[in-house]
């Protein structure tokens, strides 16, 4: 009988240690983007386009640590996106300060929401492939991939609520938007497949070890 108490998780019983070992990461994982945001891996400028890596440790996170660590890490992409509506970052995106000035709400509701849903989404995609044996091989590459299709999409779909009042809602503005996406959204599918589900396995393992110490 194990004498540390356990903490019921919705289905799951996590022990202290566990649970303690899983706030540590997530506060480990919110530092690493906040360093990303105030340094040149956070937010790339390619040409007249930013391309962001912001993504990479909401997937791993949301995969290894489950959708209350991917919601709350995507949180922190939304704030680091929205911060740049006031020049706070190391690379500040245009166009963030035209969003604010043509609606504040809207900016912050594009900002936070489809990134919270991103992380919310991938650990519930996750789980859903892990629970048949069929999936499971290709549970963590596919999860990991959904990470830029879901914030394209719910991004994108904030972007034509908030803003098809506006003047941003022109088809000159879409176009050079939809471009920018798709380009950012080939670059993270690439890279989440490769980095985002090697970190969230690499994770989910060290997690398992601890797990069987205690």
């Amino acid at each position: 009988m194990k004498n540390e108490a356990t903490i019921n998780n919705g289905a799951k019983k996590l022990s202290r240690k566990e649970l303690t070992f899983r706030m540590v990461i997530t506060a480990l994982f919110i530092a690493i983007m906040m360093a990303m945001n105030f340094s040149p891996l956070g937010y790339i400028y390619a040409g007249v386009f930013v391309i962001t890596l912001m993504p990479i440790p909401v997937v791993a996170g949301a995969i290894s640590l489950g959708p209350v660590c991917g919601m709350i890490l995507g949180f922190v992409f939304g704030l680091t996106s929205f911060l740049q509506c006031f020049g706070i970052g190391y690379v500040i995106d245009p166009s963030a300060a035209i969003l604010f000035q043509t609606s504040p709400l809207g900016t912050a509701f594009t900002c936070f929401v489809p990134r919270i849903l991103m992380g919310l989404c991938v650990s519930l995609l996750f789980k859903a492939l892990m629970k048949f044996k069929s999936t499971q091989k290709v549970a963590y590459p596919v999860a990991a991939v959904s990470g830029a299709v879901f914030n394209t999409a719910f991004f994108m779909t904030s972007y034509i609520v908030m803003f098809k009042n506006t003047i941003l809602a022109e088809t000159s503005v879409m176009t050079v938007l939809l471009s920018v996406l798709t380009l950012n959204t080939l670059i993270e599918v690439c890279v989440s497949l490769v980095i985002g589900g090697s970190i969230a396995l690499a994770i989910n393992r060290v997690i398992k070890r601890a797990c069987k110490i205690a």
